[in-house]
């Protein structure tokens, strides 16, 4: 008699991968450790993924997508240039904040994604959404004139660091740290 599904085992694999990754490191992960993590057997995490290097792309799109939600949700609810790109950093500071594994995970596999993975639409259609972003800033006289990626590139590291910072000491910085780091950001990017 086959045995009842029970659980979320999505949810275990992903919790259990970010928890193991954030344990030993990207490079060190395996798909055994990852079940005996989670919970199940090898054999199931291979129901949902075919490789690890699959599991481990799924498990940082996943997370890749619900930090862009974050952010472009924060976006819709501002108009202009400027105030939706404010909202975007403070969204992904706080998303930093609030799950700083998965935080970590996308970083660390940020450097690590294989060429084969780098084309993925998904993945490329996320970017190119946070890119707009900016390019309309640019377009608004708001952003200096420099290349989106160069203004992507100052703004997306300093929260990186937050989020690293938080997650290593379990401090988060105070809400005037936070504030003051993003308004030298801000002079950094922006047309004077």
């Amino acid at each position: 008699m086959a045995r009842p599904k029970t659980g979320d085992k999505p949810r275990d694999i992903r919790e259990a991968t970010v928890a193991e990754i954030a344990a030993v490191g990207s490079t060190a992960v395996s798909v055994n450790k990852i079940a005996k993590r989670a919970g199940l057997s090898v054999g199931t995490i291979y129901r949902y993924h075919k490789t690890k290097d699959d599991l481990l792309f799924a498990i940082f799109l996943e997370i890749k997508h619900d930090i862009h939600h974050e952010m472009m949700n924060a976006a819709s609810e501002k108009t202009g240039a400027t105030n939706r790109l404010r909202a975007m950093w403070f969204a992904l500071v706080d998303y930093g904040f609030s799950a700083p594994s998965d935080f970590q995970l996308v970083e660390m596999m940020s450097a690590e994604i294989r060429p084969e993975f780098q084309g993925n639409a998904a993945l490329q259609a996320l970017q190119s959404e946070v890119l707009a972003e900016i390019q309309a800033g640019i377009d608004q006289d708001v952003l200096a004139d420099v290349p989106v990626r160069t203004i992507e590139t100052v703004l997306a590291s300093p929260s990186i660091t937050l989020a690293r910072r938080a997650s290593l000491s379990g401090n988060l910085p105070g809400e005037d740290e936070v504030q003051q780091i993003f308004d030298l950001i801000w002079r950094g990017v922006s047309r004077r």
